[in-house]
């Protein structure tokens, strides 16, 4: 089947100057939530090479040359937006726009939250002919620390520059979300395509709060710069080259981590844009099959850091967990609604389906299917007739595989299952308990595992490995979530219980590993303590303070996570992770799969300077000497996140 992952646009007229693309608009987003209030009224339209702006007042592009920027020849009926964040609550005065030829003397412009509600509109009355356009709103549109918002124009004529948010952008409190360049062709309306990360010159005038400050105090978290966005001049080849970075350290001359795109991945997606997955200070935290009938359960997975229900029982009350502001991935047709992100295609067809397309009977998902005839394969005939069941709506396709993907099948056969149905896709070995995974020749040890080091957090680094591999032979990417167990998942007793230590361990190799989401499996089927809600009653109980502060860590780093990482091995006994944000570069190490613990050396590539290193959530530094840092893990599941400023 061919590969869902997300159309790329074909290229217009080549070689035409930038345009969104001539896709056939999408359908906008059906909120259920009344929209705020709109302020409709006309306003002044301030013609300037930069906003008009005082002390603690943020435009993306102020200042920056736009002269080399050309006007599209496209003269459809256009929104184009800008997406964006804050770290620090604020009002949002004016919306600026790149004027393009021939475009008109009068435009609307909008301001959108992010699951568009239309808050703030105004008109423009007069334009100079050209150049940046300002239009005041009649009323500052207040902005909350962390909410994804939308500024747009409407326009037929417009400038636009591709490639340009292939990187974060920011000034001062100010970043770009994810997707930044949006559009919607037609009447105005809530801008939600991208194409070829885009920017359309639409711009912000941001004023902080009074007493605001233009980064977060809190020394565990990343931060942005705090200095406004400097000028560049254009490049004589090509269009203009963006003139913020995506970080304030000096980049490194290293080779990067292939990935997806991060949070712009998701862009592609109206119903993820409008959960606000596009924002890069979101990062996907789920739950299988957990069950949702009444709002206590939201109120204590959300608690624990959960944001996202995977595959949640039948029974479960879609409107519970809208209102609680979290995800869903639907686990069939009929768990639709707003927050319904993504749809379940199977789980484990891998393994109880096989790699193969012979006809097959049964009620899947439910009891009772079986490849027909007897003995012979039928996964990749389920896959199919499973989507054929979903609605064509433009929600993502998620599906989790198991052992046959993992150890059972050729790279051929798994990366049909990995690359031709999904969108985001997962894997299950849960090496801390599973009974036959450290000792059945066809699992564990055929892939070179030997027993005593089976049990090791760093083997579900391992997993994102097969994973990655299988998902990269195509060419393309997609997320990849880790699944990590929570308590005892085997019906047989003597397998082991993970520990709250374990998790945390999991849970980090795995973002190691490039894990782009994190998912639970919160139930036990075995040992001292049955549940279906571990996270939620007894059975958890020493587990889910660890569970709760491991996902407020992992939430607090979600815009460093949610960059790309760069390729470098700190020390061969250490699995490890290097990252650039803000002001700092962030390393993330622990023991790798046979070795690491005790006293380790990480030696820092060229280029990377510091004195000192913060220890994240830890309270304490260590020295940065000869190019190198020493650091202790006390065992195999232990971690440190190292935060490096220059």
């Amino acid at each position: 089947m061919e590969s869902q992952h997300p159309p790329v646009p074909p290229a217009l007229r080549p070689p035409a100057p930038p345009s969104p693309g001539r896709r056939p608009r999408r359908g906008r987003l059906p909120f259920t939530i009344a929209a705020a209030l709109a302020v409709l009224a006309s306003a002044t339209v301030i013609a300037a090479d930069a906003a008009t702006s005082g002390p603690g007042t943020f435009s993306f592009f102020a200042g920056t040359d736009v002269s080399g920027v050309p006007t599209d020849p496209d003269t459809q009926p256009v929104e184009l937006g800008l997406r964006f964040t804050s770290s620090s609550s604020g009002t949002l005065a004016a919306v600026r726009f790149l004027k393009g030829n021939g475009s008109g003397g009068s435009h609307p412009v909008s301001v959108w939250s992010a699951r568009g509600q239309k808050l703030a509109t105004a008109t423009s009355t007069t334009e100079s002919s050209s150049g940046w356009q300002e239009v005041t709103l009649p009323t500052p549109v207040p902005v909350e620390a962390g909410q994804v918002y939308v500024v747009s124009y409407h326009t037929t004529r417009y400038r636009a520059t591709q490639n340009y948010f292939n990187q974060t952008v920011t000034s001062g409190p100010l970043s770009t979300s994810g997707v930044a360049g949006v559009y919607a062709y037609g009447a105005s309306g809530f801008p939600t395509s991208t194409y070829k990360a885009s920017n359309y010159w639409v711009d912000v005038v941001f004023a902080l709060a009074a007493g605001g400050t233009s980064t977060p105090t809190a020394s565990a978290s990343p931060s942005t710069s705090p200095t406004r966005t400097p000028s560049t001049s254009p490049s004589p080849t090509r269009s203009p080259t963006p003139g913020p970075t995506p970080t304030a350290v000096d980049p490194l001359a290293l080779p990067r981590v292939a990935w997806e795109g991060g949070p712009a991945y998701y862009g592609a997606y109206p119903f993820a844009q409008g959960a606000g997955w596009t924002n890069p200070a979101f990062f996907p935290i789920g739950v299988w099959q957990e069950s949702v009938i009444e709002a206590r359960d939201t109120a204590l997975d959300k608690s624990a850091g959960i944001n996202t229900y995977v595959a949640p029982t039948d029974n479960s009350n879609l409107r519970l967990i809208e209102s609680a502001g979290m995800s869903v991935i639907g686990g069939n047709s009929r768990q639709v609604g707003p927050s319904t992100v993504a749809w379940s295609v199977s789980d484990e067809v891998d393994m109880w389906g096989g790699p193969g397309s012979s006809a097959w009977t049964g009620n899947y998902p439910g009891q009772g299917a079986v490849c027909q005839p007897a003995n012979s394969r039928c996964g990749y005939t389920i896959q199919e007739t499973m989507l054929k069941r979903l609605p064509a709506d433009g929600r993502m396709r998620y599906a989790n595989y198991g052992k046959g993907v993992m150890f059972w099948e050729t790279d051929a056969e798994a990366g049909r299952f990995v690359n031709s149905y999904t969108n985001v896709v997962s894997n299950d070995i849960y090496w801390y308990t599973d009974p036959g995974v450290c000792d059945s020749p066809s699992e564990g040890p055929g892939i070179g595992v030997r027993p005593e080091n089976c049990r090791r957090a760093a083997n579900y680094g391992r997993t994102m490995d097969r994973m990655r591999h299988l998902d990269g032979a195509d060419g393309k990417r997609q997320p990849i979530f880790a699944f990590v167990e929570v308590g005892h998942p085997f019906t047989e007793n003597d397998t082991p219980t993970i520990t709250g230590d374990q998790i945390a361990g999991a849970v980090l190799n795995s973002l190691i590993h490039e894990a782009r989401g994190i998912q639970y499996f919160n139930h036990n089927f075995g040992g001292s303590c049955l549940s279906q809600h571990v996270l939620r009653d007894r059975c958890g109980a020493a587990v889910r303070p660890v569970v709760t502060e491991l996902n407020r860590r992992v939430s607090s780093l979600a815009p460093v996570l949610n960059t790309q990482s760069y390729e470098w091995r700190f020390n061969p006994n250490l699995d490890t992770m290097l990252k650039a944000y803000g002001n700092s570069y962030y390393v993330f190490a622990m023991p790798g799969r046979t070795a690491g613990t005790g006293s380790q050396t990480l030696t820092l590539p060229p280029g990377m300077k510091g004195a000192r290193a913060e220890v994240l959530f830890e309270n304490r530094t260590v020295p940065i000497s000869g190019g190198a840092l020493q650091d202790a893990f006390a065992r195999e599941s232990a971690y440190h996140i190292y935060k490096i400023t220059p």
